[in-house]
């Protein structure tokens, strides 16, 4: 089998208004939150072999993993199992999206080899032409970026995408080189593999190894479009909002918030509504401008007699920059009628946001857990319930449509609804 070698010729949240991020065609997703865990739907785990978690472009962390390869052997890289959804034959398009940072190009540094050297894509860092540049080789022929996309000691977020007749890798969010596919046929017989290359006639088969740091690494079986890379590549945040959350307690809303990092954040607007459409502002509050460790926010809605009147009150957190770029929150829905309830979950079938709601007898630590029907756990999240009825939004976008259960363990009660993913 031929050794594949380098040669010459072959922005959630964001800053402005809120768009969604894309998930048509996602097969995988690792947040690389110190782990290879797939936040994806096809749970293509990953194994690590020695690279450490590391801090995000915000300095946050646990947030990135790291790879320091200084020579050879590999020291230190991880795999994913060979499988089906990642396997991309002669025809398929695809894109392989993620942020790198690179320290050293003293040799080739793969960022990832999915069976590089069997025809399958492969990307990775090299110098040889005077200057870093990223690789994008599929069926052995390679798109490189130009001379000054890819700085040392800075993050980049880079997109490689097979679209039919060519490659094509955008650098934060912007197109910067475009060439044509080779003509191998694909085979798979390795285990993908991040932070190194990877050649079956080698014992153990890893070679050239990353040097820097490698996050939000997601791959999907279809060819993203200039508009989806460009909302992906906006990553530079004012804010991570990590969680929005309500409890109602005599008709007066208390309202959490949670942020991981700030950096020139202004302040937060909070918003109401009656219909879950027309929102209108209630009130501001400072944000802390600048940090790197999480922060907690609160705040008192005491609801007016026109607002009791409804059954349902929503909220929304705008949170504005000191530029004047905002972003929205995911909506809380407070249910204000009287009717006793353990746990509710609504709407019922959700597509991309499932609202969970407590009864005001509980309080105190819980645990709030989502199961598919296979009884494989996909989501988990330890909260801490006040008095009162507590609103807690569970973003639920990248599930795959079906049944799932919901449960909510508070001390010794435990309380279980299912819903429907659309």
């Amino acid at each position: 089998m031929k050794k594949f070698l380098p040669t010459l010729v072959a922005a959630l949240f964001i800053c402005s208004a809120v768009t969604a991020q894309p998930t048509a065609g996602l097969m995988a997703y690792w947040r690389m939150d110190g782990n290879y865990v797939d936040a994806g739907t096809n749970f293509i785990n990953g194994t690590n072999f020695a690279s450490t978690a590391t801090t995000n472009n915000k300095s946050v962390a646990n947030t990135a993993m790291a790879y320091a390869n200084p020579g050879s052997p590999v020291v230190q890289y991880a795999t994913h199992p060979v499988n089906a959804n990642l396997s991309f034959g002669t025809n398929q398009d695809f894109t392989i999206d993620f942020s790198v940072l690179t320290t050293s190009t003293s040799h080739p540094g793969g960022l990832y080899d999915n069976n590089l050297n069997s025809g399958g894509p492969g990307i990775f860092m090299w110098s040889a032409n005077g200057f870093p540049q990223i690789v994008f080789n599929f069926k052995n022929a390679s798109a490189l970026t130009t001379n000054g996309a890819l700085p040392l000691n800075v993050w980049k977020h880079v997109a490689c995408v097979r679209a039919g007749a060519v490659t094509r890798i955008y650098i934060n969010g912007v197109l910067n080189v475009t060439a044509a596919p080779g003509t191998w046929v694909p085979t798979y017989t390795l285990p993908g593999q991040f932070g190194t290359m990877s050649y079956s006639g080698y014992t153990p088969p890893q070679y050239n190894g990353h040097n820097g740091k490698l996050d939000e690494f997601r791959i999907y079986n279809r060819a993203l479009t200039a508009a989806e890379i460009l909302i992906l590549a906006s990553v530079a945040l004012p804010v991570k909002l990590t969680s929005f959350t309500g409890v109602n307690k005599n008709n007066t809303i208390t309202l959490n918030w949670q942020t991981a990092y700030e950096q020139n954040s202004c302040h937060y607007v909070i918003q109401r509504s009656v219909d879950g459409l027309n929102f209108t502002d209630v009130d501001r509050v400072a944000a802390n401008g600048v940090s790197n460790l999480p922060i907690n926010y609160s705040y008192n809605d005491i609801l007016p007699a026109s607002v009791k009147m409804h059954k349902t009150v929503f909220y929304r957190l705008k949170s504005v920059d000191t530029d004047g770029n905002f972003g929205n929150s995911d909506i809380v829905a407070m249910q204000l009628d009287k009717t006793v309830i353990q746990l509710l979950v609504s709407p019922n079938p959700a597509k991309d946001v499932l609202q969970v709601q407590t009864a005001s007898g509980l309080a105190g630590n819980g645990v709030l857990s989502i199961t598919d029907m296979m009884g494989r756990q996909v989501y988990r999240r330890d909260i801490i319930l006040q008095n009162g009825s507590n609103a807690i939004p569970v973003n639920i976008s990248l599930f795959r449509p079906g049944i799932y259960s919901v449960r909510l363990v508070n001390g010794s009660e435990s309380h279980t609804k299912q819903f429907v993913k659309e």
